[in-house]
């Protein structure tokens, strides 16, 4: 009898107990982080939609309405790469000459021949660590929209003059628009007592751009995209009064 009862202990079915607390735990953690984690996806997706709404709200307002562009002028352009939009200004011109701020000695692809040189600000990480949109972390796009963060101006020298097309946009100014937008453009750069710019050495993507340090901090409500808006702004050109999306900045320099 004592011997069929050890080995029944021994064959029987373990204790199922500690299984079944297997999935009551799982269940349990589920109920306190969950919970927690769908309701903030529920309110990303909020923050997105209204961020969106906002920014095309904001965006179909016209700033400096009544303006009508010039028939002669400085020519400049707006690009945009379907993300992001630049500045582009000619080389040099009566009121500025870039190549005395940004020496071609830095630039090893560029040369005196160059007509244009083109501008754009943004994160500072971003810029450094994101030559191509495959190189994007999910961390570098969190920190740069949720947190402000240091910039830099992105500076690239352009061979010939461009072309007009859905992504560069030619807009005519006078000589007193062009000074107003070099100064907006100017008082962006970070600079020594001396008054030259502060170049970040080796960081740029290929041998006829540089990055320099810039003022301002980059977050969610001021954007590559607003910084060139405030350009227009600050020339008096028709702009949006919020633009935080390239298409919004390209439609104010088309109509």
């Amino acid at each position: 009898m004592e011997f069929k009862r050890a080995a029944f202990r021994l064959f029987s079915i373990p204790d199922t107990k500690p299984f079944m607390c297997v999935p009551i735990a799982m269940y349990l953690f589920w109920r306190k982080t969950g919970k927690g984690f769908l309701a903030f996806l529920a309110g990303l997706a909020i923050m997105t939609v209204l961020y969106v709404l906002a920014g095309l709200t904001l965006g179909s307002i016209p700033v400096n309405s009544s303006y009508a562009q010039a028939t002669e002028g400085i020519e400049i352009f707006v690009t945009d790469n379907g993300v992001h939009t630049d500045l582009v200004l000619p080389v040099k011109t009566d009121l500025i000459d870039w190549r005395d701020r940004l020496y071609l000695q830095d630039f090893a692809g560029a040369d005196s021949s160059f007509t244009h040189v083109g501008f754009g600000w943004g994160d500072r990480q971003f810029y450094m660590e994101t030559p191509e949109w495959k190189d994007l972390t999910l961390t570098t796009a969190i920190t740069s929209l949720f947190w402000p963060t240091r910039t830099a101006m992105h500076v690239e020298y352009i061979a010939q003059p461009l072309r007009q097309n859905k992504y560069q946009q030619p807009v005519i100014i006078t000589q007193a628009q062009y000074q107003a937008l070099v100064q907006y453009i100017l008082n962006t750069f970070q600079q020594q007592p001396n008054g030259e710019f502060l170049l970040i050495e080796g960081k740029g993507y290929h041998t006829r751009d540089n990055f320099y340090e810039a003022n301002g901090k980059f977050h969610l409500f001021k954007t590559c995209n607003s910084w060139v808006n405030g350009g227009l702004k600050a020339m008096g050109h028709r702009a949006a009064l919020w633009a935080p999306f390239s298409f919004v900045v390209m439609r104010q320099v088309r109509d």
